[in-house]
Parts: C-alpha cells; sequence; structure tokens
C-alpha cells in the first residue's frame, strides 16, 4: 500500500502540525492517489483520486461517518448542526432545513445582498482617497457577517459585527489549536485559552438567544430562516425543532455562510491583483453587460467569468480544505482495503491542484470554468462544497453572494496588494490569510469607455 515505510520521518509530523494543507499536497505528490499514513497510533488512508474521492462521499457515503476528531471539535461550537450531525438526525434536519434554501428563495436575499456590499463601497470612499492600506481580509468577513445575519436571521448586527466577527474567529481558532495539540489539555481547566474561547461562545450564544426569543414573541420577520426553521414540522411525528436544535443551526450557519465566503472573496481580490489580465477580462465583461450600474440577481446569469473568477479562487484557495470520515466497515476503494475504524481524509486543496487534471495547478487561469472546459473534468476534480449526500446546503447562497461582490467592487474600485505586505496561507478551519490582506483601494477607471449592451 501507497505510504511511508515504518515511522514518518519527523520533519514529515513537524510540516504535518505546521502545514497541513501543504503536507497534504506534498505527501499525494510523493505518494500517489491513495496513502496509508501512520500518525501515533491511527491509520490514516488519504484519497486524492476523483474517483476514490467520490466513492467516499457519494457512491458508498453510507459507510463513512463524521466520527472523527475534526468534527468532534467542531461540534463543541455548533453543537449537533448540519455540519457535524449525521445519521438519521442529520436526514431529519436536512429536510426541514431544505426549503429555505431553494433557488427562488435565494434569489429573494439579493437586494439584501446588494444593500450591504453598496454601504461597504460608501464607507470605502474616504479611505480611497486618502490611499491608506485597509485589511481587505477584514473587510470581506465584516461584509459577510451583515449578509449572513441580514439574509438569514433578519438581524441587523450593527456595532455587534466587529464583536461577532472576533468571537467566531476565536472559537475557531480555538478549536484548530486543539486538533494540532491532539486535545492534550481539557477544556474545563481555566487556562487563558480556554476562557477566551468560553467567552468568544457565550456571545455567540448569547446573540443568538436573543434573536430567537423575538421570533418567539414576533418582534421579527415572518419569512427568514429561522422563521422558516421554527415553523417546520417532521414529516412522520411532526415534531418541530427544539430551541437548543435551533441554536445549533443557526450558529452552525453563522460560521459556515460567514468565514468560509469572507475568505474566498479575499483571496479573490489577491489573485486578481497579481493577475492583471485577468483582471482585464473582468472589467471588460462588467463594461458589457452592467456599465456601471448595480448587479442584480438576474444579470448573474450573464455574468459568466465573474462566476469563473471566483471558481477558480475557490479550486486554489478551498475554505473546506479538508475533509474527514471514518470507516464504519470494510471497503475498497480503488483495489485499497480500508478497514473498520479507519480514518479517511480527502483534501479539496490538494485534488484541486491534481496535474492530471489541471495543467499548470498553480496558475491562476478562470477560464478553465467555461463550460467546455469543465465538461472534461470528472465531478470530483473540484469539490469545494463536499459533495454527495453532505454537499454544502448554501452553495447556491454563497456563490450568489460571492457574484453580487465582485461585480459590485469591481465597478468601483480596484485592490491592489500593499508593497511588501507578506501572503501566506494559514490553515485554520477555513485557509484564511496569516497576516491578512493589505490593500489599498483605488477607483476603477474600468467604464471611461463604457460598452453595454
Amino acid at each position: 500500500m501507497p505510504g511511508p515505510r515504518g515511522r514518518p520521518p519527523l520533519e514529515d509530523l513537524r510540516a504535518l502540525q505546521q502545514g497541513p494543507h501543504a503536507f497534504l499536497l506534498r505527501a499525494t505528490s510523493e505518494y500517489g492517489d491513495f496513502i496509508r499514513y501512520p500518525v501515533g497510533p491511527i491509520a490514516v488512508y488519504v484519497v486524492n483520486h476523483p474517483d476514490y474521492v467520490k466513492h467516499v462521499l457519494q457512491d458508498n457515503s453510507r459507510n463513512y461517518t463524521k466520527d472523527t476528531f475534526q468534527y468532534k471539535l467542531l461540534s463543541s461550537v455548533t453543537g449537533q448542526g448540519l455540519l457535524t450531525s449525521d445519521g438519521e438526525f442529520w436526514l431529519r434536519q436536512r429536510r426541514l432545513a431544505q426549503p429555505a434554501f431553494h433557488r427562488q428563495r435565494i434569489a429573494g436575499f439579493g437586494p439584501v445582498m446588494s444593500d450591504a456590499i453598496q454601504c461597504m463601497l460608501s464607507q470605502w470612499g474616504d479611505t480611497a482617497g486618502r490611499g491608506a492600506p485597509v485589511d481587505i481580509a477584514a473587510e470581506m468577513m465584516h461584509l459577510a457577517l451583515q449578509i449572513v445575519c441580514r439574509t438569514l436571521f433578519d438581524l441587523d448586527v450593527g456595532d455587534q459585527a466587529s464583536s461577532l466577527a472576533r468571537a467566531t474567529l476565536v472559537v475557531l481558532d480555538h478549536i484548530v489549536q486543539r486538533a494540532r495539540t491532539f486535545g492534550v489539555l481539557p477544556e474545563f481547566l481555566p487556562t487563558p485559552a480556554n476562557r477566551r474561547f468560553r467567552a468568544a461562545l457565550r456571545t455567540l450564544d448569547q446573540a443568538v438567544a436573543t434573536t430567537i426569543q423575538q421570533h418567539h414573541r414576533g418582534e421579527q420577520a415572518a419569512d427568514d430562516l429561522l422563521a422558516t426553521l421554527m415553523a417546520a414540522q417532521d414529516e412522520e411525528t411532526g415534531e418541530r425543532m427544539t430551541d437548543r436544535q435551533l441554536r445549533d443551526e443557526i450558529i452552525t450557519m453563522i460560521i459556515a455562510g460567514h468565514e468560509t465566503v469572507a475568505s474566498a472573496l479575499a483571496w479573490t481580490w489577491y489573485l486578481l491583483s497579481q493577475n492583471p489580465s485577468a483582471e482585464r477580462a473582468l472589467h471588460e465583461e462588467l463594461a458589457t453587460e452592467l456599465g456601471g450600474r448595480v448587479p442584480t440577481v438576474d444579470d448573474l446569469p450573464n455574468l459568466q467569468y465573474t462566476r469563473q473568477v471566483f471558481e477558480e479562487a475557490l479550486r486554489l484557495y478551498p475554505p473546506a480544505w479538508i475533509i474527514t470520515r471514518k470507516a464504519a466497515g470494510h471497503d475498497d476503494v480503488g483495489g485499497f482495503h480500508v478497514p473498520p475504524g479507519a480514518l479517511v481524509v480527502a483534501s479539496p486543496y490538494a485534488t484541486h491542484r491534481h496535474p492530471n487534471f489541471w495543467p499548470s495547478p498553480d496558475a491562476f487561469e478562470p477560464q478553465r470554468f467555461a463550460p467546455e472546459c469543465a465538461a472534461q473534468r470528472p465531478r470530483f476534480a473540484y469539490y469545494p462544497f463536499g459533495g454527495g449526500p453532505h454537499l454544502c446546503i448554501g452553495n447556491v447562497f454563497a456563490m450568489m453572494e460571492a457574484q453580487l461582490a465582485i461585480a459590485s467592487i469591481a465597478q468601483v474600485y480596484r485592490l491592489h496588494l500593499a508593497p511588501g505586505h507578506p501572503v501566506e496561507v494559514e490553515p485554520s478551519v477555513t485557509l484564511r490569510p496569516r497576516f491578512g490582506l493589505r490593500m489599498t483601494i483605488e477607483p476603477s477607471r474600468a467604464y471611461d469607455l463604457p460598452r453595454t449592451k
């Protein structure tokens, strides 16, 4: 079976702890598309070929559970939300939540998304005039939090945005640190890290509890996601979600619909700043299709290159960069035996750079996602939203939000990486820029010669 013989080299384990995304890429390059890699007493099986990923996540998904260290750590924050739950309970929750994410319903959120984007752009005016750099990663975090709270829960976080964003990062960083140290120190110890984690989780819980109570009292909109979840009934039992279940789903969707989209948008602006030809092609499409007006949901089918820009950013920096499963029973993957209890790892970060499916895999080339190119690739050569039954329920929401944000921002401003600013990937729960992304904002001149339809 492919993989290291005997005990892994110490430098490999150090690399795994410090940069697991890069380690997985290096391991698949060295050993191939199926790897058995011992990590202490645990035998880890890494699948990298699209067919193997498809087998685990879709074809034989019933054999692979979320009973893994990764999801157990996440559940300390999200509880039994859709992200971490499994089995019949997950299926029930998914069925209850699914109507809220219907395409037509998501399309109705477009005006709220656009309003949040335009508010941010108006605040950028003074900054653009001064030429002072701003942390675009932080700006995208703030924007994504505003959008997820306003569209899904009818909650205008206003001045709360910064504290909620900080709380989200604290709890996620805590999870990552516990993963890297294998949870050696129990959470009940009053260490500074544990105290920060509990305080941040209280901030999130208090905001969510207040929102739930406001909905119970009829003080919030009756057609947002929370209202839909509160009204949903199980078809067989007639039961509704408890407040605890509602809390878990809200926390899950704040986290899954917040930092994920924000980090991907931040990387999008970095990639465009480093690739002038792609940036020019984007501006040409926006000039042709919009000519300077604010985009709407109805414009999105015509903004194909805009979508491809974001899809390519998701390829290079997929927020959900690692997916873990535990084998419930014996299985055969590509001719290799997987025993019960095995930890199986799939990494979009590595598969998205597979040289057999992605020529010049490190290059930023949005045209890869033109329909004729995408049709030639296996389905699981690209899976930024996961796949199979557990495909992210908010994928349509995320793509719509990203297209509107990119089209709106690029029409008004061009973003340039500040000279000397270091750019490095931090493999947290998502792939975020370790030092933020300090960028200057200047007015876009893409519409000096508008070419509207």
